[in-house]
């Protein structure tokens, strides 16, 4: 597809691409492929004339020539990260601030031994490093979404004392197996298959922030993060909620 002037077709996000708007920036997930792309300076506005869903101020004028609009859009569809259908996208999970944080050493005890606990731990590490080794973020996000749709109240209305026993006791577990440091997503990712064998679902999240450029990975349950700091996942925009 060739475009020549000014743009006339209009587009939006592929289903696998997420995006958010942060410092001046829209930074794009391709959950196919794991990349991320920032588009910042004359762009920004721009690409907001062609693109329906773009996350940009469609009231600042654009001042890229309709050759370069072209080239930059054509980059996009070349990558499969545009599409011409344009029916509605599928619903957005929108995220609760992040208010708060779990504390894991609260005095929260299990009634059940802790030998079943390991044995969800090691389980649910295990699942979690295949997925992240053979799965794409886009196929792991789908995988996540249809552990949370069998629970049929959602993560957040799960009971607090249920949530607070069962990730204390993955904290204290945690480190027989691996540890956090530098490992979000693997962390992340087994809490969500370690809640979800004692029947909670919470939210799994990913986020960037720019200067410089970071992602990170968290799980929360409304406003209350469970495996991080909230003033921490707070320097974050969520670009893909779960």
């Amino acid at each position: 597809m060739q475009l020549h002037g000014a743009p006339s077709k209009r587009y939006r996000l592929a289903d696998h691409v997420r995006a958010c708007r942060i410092d001046e920036q829209v930074v794009l997930l391709d959950m196919r492929r794991d990349k991320y792309l920032g588009i910042g300076g004359a762009q920004l506005a721009a690409l907001s004339q062609v693109i329906t869903d773009w996350p940009a101020d469609r009231a600042q004028q654009p001042t890229l020539a309709a050759a370069s609009l072209g080239k930059w859009t054509q980059t996009l569809i070349d990558q499969r990260m545009l599409t011409d259908a344009l029916p509605a996208r599928p619903r957005i999970t929108t995220l609760p601030e992040p208010t708060q944080s779990l504390d894991p050493d609260i005095d929260a005890r299990r009634s059940s031994p802790v030998y079943p606990d390991l044995f969800n731990l090691a389980w649910s590490s295990f699942s979690a490093a295949l997925w992240i080794r053979r799965r794409c973020i886009a196929d792991i996000a789908s995988s996540v979404a249809r552990l949370r749709s069998r629970n049929t109240a959602g993560g957040a209305s799960a009971n607090a004392d249920h949530l607070q026993a069962s990730v204390s006791s993955y904290m204290r577990l945690r480190p027989f197996m691996f540890t956090a440091h530098d490992k979000c997503l693997h962390d992340s990712l087994t809490l969500v298959r370690f809640l979800s064998r004692e029947g909670i679902f919470p939210t799994w999240v990913i986020g960037v922030r720019t200067k410089p450029f970071a992602a990170h990975s968290w799980v929360q349950s409304g406003h209350l993060v469970l495996n991080d700091v909230h003033e921490h996942v707070r320097t974050y925009a969520p670009i893909l909620v779960v």
